[in-house]
């Protein structure tokens, strides 16, 4: 992933990014496959994707889904001039995510500390992720990136279409107030006791297990990483609140192997702990069952 840099408007994307895909028909022992076609990145020569697409499949140049973003935040009328952007981009530019900070939304006085409005924005060119664009508050004291409890804020729409800048903006234009909500939601979680055992049972349960053909199982590996972050938020108590900031923690703390798409992973992560956090299950562990 690159490093975050400033800047007072929302920026072009990356040369490495601003290319027109290619597709080319794929063969078979010297024939043609019908409807079937690789994706390639004119300026490398290499392929986009690891298997072929379908004749529905027509990937555009990044740029027309950045341009209806970048417009629709400008009719959205919010305060672009002071921002923090880091791009990441999976290999010869198959997907790529934008995380954008801006500064000027700051939700302190609700939380009680500092946090402020970020929009993830992620496109692919290999159908791995929709073009996508998520809104959600920054702990700046760990820099997580709070999945939201409430509503989800986010904007997603399939590769055959194109953004409407005008109403992107439309859409674009509430999250800052949207996200108000979002903030108070949190004094909630704070103000609900849950104990250690209670945390742990919970990524027993919801984090660390996962099915198998002979039954349900636990990565005792996972539990045991859930149980060292809670107590890196030790400073928090017992509360929902830990709970929630251990949950971000892991699914913005992404780390990998070398070799590793690590933007990618990083994503499949937030989905789902954004899953986990809007489910009953933890609703009703923190407070904020209805």
């Amino acid at each position: 992933m690159s490093a975050y840099q400033n800047f007072n408007a929302i920026p072009a994307l990356p040369v490495a990014l601003d290319f027109d895909p290619v597709r080319e028909a794929v063969t078979r022992n010297g024939s043609v496959v019908p409807d079937q076609f690789w994706i390639v990145n004119p300026t490398t020569g290499k392929l986009v994707t690891n298997k072929p697409s379908g004749k529905n499949h027509n990937p555009v140049n990044y740029t027309h889904m950045w341009g209806s973003f970048r417009a629709g935040v400008i009719e959205s009328g919010i305060d672009t001039s002071q921002l923090e952007v880091r791009f990441s981009t999976a290999s010869n530019a198959s997907a790529f995510c934008a995380d954008i900070i801006f500064k000027k939304y700051d939700y302190e006085r609700i939380v009680g500390e500092a946090t402020q409005m970020r929009m993830r924005i992620i496109d692919s060119h290999d159908q791995s992720f929709k073009r996508d664009i998520r809104c959600m508050l920054m702990r700046l004291a760990c820099t997580n990136g709070m999945s939201t409890v409430g509503e989800r804020l986010a904007v997603k729409q399939k590769h055959t279409m194109l953004s409407d800048p005008e109403k992107l903006g439309a859409v674009v234009s509430e999250f800052p107030t949207r996200l108000e909500k979002e903030a108070s939601l949190y004094k909630q979680m704070m103000q609900t006791r849950v104990s250690l055992d209670q945390a742990v049972s919970f990524a027993r349960a919801e984090v660390a297990s996962y099915r198998t053909a002979s039954g349900i199982k636990v990565n005792e590996k996972s539990v045991e990483e859930f149980a060292r972050i809670w107590h890196l938020y030790r400073g928090m108590g017992d509360t929902g609140y830990r709970l929630y900031n251990v949950l971000t923690h892991i699914g913005t703390h992404v780390t990998g192997r070398e070799g590793t798409d690590v933007a990618r992973k990083q994503i499949r992560i937030e989905d789902r702990v954004s899953d986990i956090v809007q489910a009953p299950a933890f609703r009703q562990l923190v407070g904020l069952a209805a």
